[in-house]
């Protein structure tokens, strides 16, 4: 492939998995083949991946049915299909949950014939198979690829990498190591108001989680407010796009408005509006496609990013029977105040949404919160 696609890299990773970045992994995170976007990358780093390349020698081993029949699923529903669609899933999870990404590619291939898949938070999007030695499919999208700008290849292009100097910065600021890598994003205070400003954030690379890549797929992390000097916390998720379920920021906003109790000020959110339309989601877009096998259980997604004002302790790390009593209650407090005052329904309490901050229980995460309408 490297004469059709001279600016990427395509590294043997068969026999090296990513044991930095996946080390929480149950299983070796090694595709066969890694295609990265510079000449520097060695083995497997999922958290600099363009593409996953894997391949296998039997149709038997095909995740998907080569002849699918009419309103059919077109996934093979043999143990050994089962285990490559695992395989090439969790591969994906990966990659997407250790970088900032709008969506990724893959490439499966068995024996003569290739597949190409696009992932995204909706699900994945994937070719008939073609012999790639009699057409030039997998050719072209290598070329494409390779000439193709970091936003349409799935980077996140709304947030970059931080200077040095502001990565020191936050590295102290957040007890990381020196090692770990630093980014630059900004969150508008209140994207309803015009020129409201924007609050600059320095955070950490993301972990990798083998969790299966579709959904809302939240991330939390301490972040540092580089302007203001002080410590946040910054979360990034895939909303559920439906008209009943307001952005998370957006039910912050209410809530405040009601006076609720025992909830975090969001000093900071928005819907993340890219530059070009490739980088939404397109599962959806596509599922009711005519050559699309039929899928109604696809849900559309947004990314919604805010910033709460404070950092609390997990509920679990109380330190005494007192204080969990009491962090529960207040915690239920502010899920009656939001009910009875604001008219909104959390739908989602749990131990992991429950925070203590200076020994008083808030109650967090309201991205599945909903409007009561009576």
């Amino acid at each position: 492939m490297r004469p059709f696609a001279p600016q990427l890299s395509f590294v043997n990773s068969s026999g090296n998995a990513d044991l930095t970045n996946c080390s929480a992994f149950t299983f070796n995170v090694k595709p066969d083949v890694c295609v990265y976007a510079d000449a520097t990358s060695h083995g497997c780093d999922i958290s600099k991946v363009e593409v996953a390349i894997e391949f296998k020698w039997k149709d038997a081993n095909d995740a998907f049915i080569k002849y699918p029949e009419v309103d059919k699923s077109f996934v093979s529903q043999t143990d050994k299909g089962f285990d490559t669609l695992g395989q090439i899933t969790s591969y994906a999870s990966a990659q997407l949950s250790a970088q900032y990404r709008t969506h990724a590619f893959s490439v499966l291939i068995i024996r003569n014939r290739a597949r190409i898949i696009r992932w995204d938070r909706e699900g994945a999007i994937v070719t008939d198979a073609f012999d790639y030695n009699q057409e030039s499919h997998l050719a072209n999208f290598f070329y494409r690829l390779g000439r193709a700008s970091p936003a349409l290849r799935g980077v996140d292009t709304s947030v970059t990498p931080a200077s040095a100097e502001d990565a020191a910065l936050a590295r102290m600021a957040l007890s990381l190591a020196t090692t770990t890598r630093m980014f630059k994003v900004a969150v508008p205070q209140d994207p309803d108001v015009e020129d409201s400003g924007c609050l600059t954030l320095i955070i950490p690379q993301p972990t990798a989680k083998g969790f299966p890549p579709v959904g809302r797929w939240t991330r939390t992390c301490t972040a540092l407010d580089i302007a203001n000097n002080r410590v946040v916390m910054f979360k990034d998720s895939w909303r559920v796009t439906m008209k009943d379920v307001l952005p998370e920021g957006k039910t912050y906003k209410l809530l405040k408005s009601h006076n609720v109790r025992n909830i975090a000020e969001c000093i900071a959110f928005h819907d993340v509006i890219h530059p070009i339309s490739q980088q939404n989601t397109q599962t959806v877009k596509f599922a009711s496609a005519e050559w699309a096998c039929p899928n109604k259980a696809v849900t559309p997604h947004t990314l919604h990013r805010l910033v709460l004002n404070l950092v609390g302790e997990k509920l679990t790390d109380f330190k005494s029977s007192h204080q969990l009593v009491l962090s529960v209650r207040d915690a239920l407090l502010a899920h009656q105040d939001a009910y009875e005052n604001a008219k909104i329904l959390h739908r989602d309490l749990s131990v992991g949404n429950i925070v203590i901050f200076r020994g008083q229980g808030f109650l967090i995460d309201w991205d599945l919160a909903k409007l009561v309408i009576d």
